[in-house]
């Protein structure tokens, strides 16, 4: 019987609709195999603000020259990893020198963006990192892991070991393009209680046949020692992963704005674009409706022509909506996060004639260029589709779901956008795909409920110059119809 899996024992059968089905069986006599359970997970960058070259490290590692990182660490995101909890006062340690000696800094659980700033003062001189116990003040808490996974281009868990902990939308990023023989699953320690899913796609952008892996909560460690025998022969075929994980989302519970599209007109915190005028706003009685025409687009670079309600906000919030989900799926649009045309987030379903078939999907533009944050797949079908969008500094989450209860994670990334932003609704028809009709139910911000009083003393000072301004256009119209007659 070879030996291909250790606990659980998965059997992979085809299937019309997803390329690939997965059902387990639980294996009593799981094979014994050696592998890391990291307490913490540290990403390195080369330059400051999760810049340049970066590599994970979950091991010591003596010279920091054998992962081509000497003298150049720059900026550090630590994660607590599956077995932190059996060891809170656990911290990286970076050394000097190489072999753990010379000046140390000790960095705990949280995000540091400049190590060479005058709070931390460590020169460009890392050469050597450990781990260990340290009762050193941590930093703020960066991300989550659900789970960590270990890639490896050998069967066997041989080569070059690459860790992924979040979504992975081409896997030439890391190294590992149509190269991954063998993995391992890990839960982190931001596990799901409900469990979640690693999903294996064969082309970029989590596009053709899926390996989907489900993780559930009693599984400690999921590994495919060599993926040639798997029966649907995925070897060397990786070229995207997506990690499906569920969440509660509640962080931000406080409701403090709330537009139902109920009344005969734009509540006033609402802010209307429509540059070439390709876009049509209609509200009804109980939602909103944006008509567009094919060829309207909001990508970087090239074109802002995508119709959008909008309105300003400051800090961190949680903006959401509700989008009801046609047969036809011609819905195409969704939440808007807007600085400028240099930087905006997209969190959007697709319509049905895109290539993501009605999918959910989370962009990133800045500057230059595009990232592709996550996918929420398997919802083209739900009734509704909720749509949820979080910030918490300079880090962005989304959310998808079918019922507004149950959250599934659409990836995370980091975007530098200080002061106010716009943040709303937009709809578009990219390419030649036919015109789309999109549909929102509502629109809400949430914030945590010791931030909620600052949004009510921004929205009173703004409504109080919104009229103030009002009473002026007023009074000038009324010195206009003096002065004509």
């Amino acid at each position: 019987m070879p030996i291909w899996l250790a606990k659980p024992l998965y059997m992979l059968t085809s299937a019309a609709s997803s390329g690939m089905m997965l059902k387990t069986a639980r294996n009593r006599k799981a094979y014994a195999m050696s592998y890391i359970v990291p307490r913490l997970i540290l990403e390195v960058f080369e330059h400051v603000n999760y810049g340049g070259r970066s590599n994970t490290i979950l091991e010591p590692v003596r010279f920091t020259r054998s992962m081509g990182f000497q003298d150049n660490i720059s900026s550090v995101k630590v994660y607590k990893g599956p077995s932190f909890a059996e060891a809170p006062n656990y911290r990286a340690l970076f050394y000097e020198h190489r072999d753990f000696r010379g000046r140390k800094l000790s960095l705990g659980p949280g995000f540091y963006p400049n190590i060479h700033d005058i709070a931390f003062n460590f020169s460009d001189r890392i050469s050597s990192v450990n781990f260990g116990s340290d009762l050193s003040q941590t930093g703020p808490e960066w991300g989550t892991v659900p789970v960590v996974i270990q890639v490896y281009p050998q069967p066997n868990f041989r080569g070059r070991r690459i860790t992924i902990l979040r979504d992975i939308a081409f896997t030439r990023d890391v190294g590992m393009q149509d190269n991954i023989r063998s993995f391992r699953i890990l839960k982190g320690a931001s596990f799901p209680p409900t469990g979640c899913k690693v999903i294996f796609y064969e082309h970029i952008d989590f596009g053709g046949a899926s390996l989907p892996i489900e993780v559930l909560p009693r599984d400690s460690v999921i590994e495919v020692n060599d993926m040639r025998l798997l029966p649907e022969q995925f070897d060397k075929k990786i070229s995207s992963v997506r990690i499906e994980g569920w969440t509660s989302s509640s962080e931000f519970s406080q409701s403090v704005f709330m537009d139902e599209f109920d009344q005969m007109g734009m509540d006033g915190a609402w802010e209307w674009e429509d540059p070439r005028g390709h876009g049509q706003w209609t509200e009804h009685q109980g939602y909103l409706q944006m008509n567009v025409d094919s060829g309207v687009d909001l990508w970087h670079g090239a074109n802002y022509d995508a119709p959008r309600l909008i309105q300003p906000i400051q800090g961190n919030f949680t903006i959401e909506t509700r989008m009801p989900v046609t047969s036809q799926l011609r819905e195409h649009g969704g939440l808007l996060v807007w600085k400028g045309p240099w930087a905006f987030l997209r969190l959007e379903k697709t319509s049905g004639a895109h290539p993501f078939r009605g999918d959910v999907r989370f962009e990133r533009h800045f500057s230059g260029g595009f990232h592709l944050v996550g996918r929420g797949a398997g919802l083209q079908r739900a009734k509704h589709l909720y749509l949820r969008l979080e910030r918490d500094g300079n880090r962005f989450r989304g959310f998808a779901s079918d019922d507004g209860v149950k959250w599934m994670s659409t990836g995370e990334t980091i975007s530098g956008m200080t002061g106010t932003v716009m943040v709303g609704l937009h709809a578009l028809c990219p390419g030649n795909i036919p015109p789309t009709s999109t549909r929102f139910d509502y629109f809400a911000v949430y914030r945590r409920p010791s931030e909620a009083h600052m949004h009510y003393e921004r929205s009173r000072r703004l409504r109080w110059e919104r009229n103030r301004q009002l009473q002026s256009m007023t009074a000038l119209r009324r010195i206009d119809r003096s002065d004509a007659t």
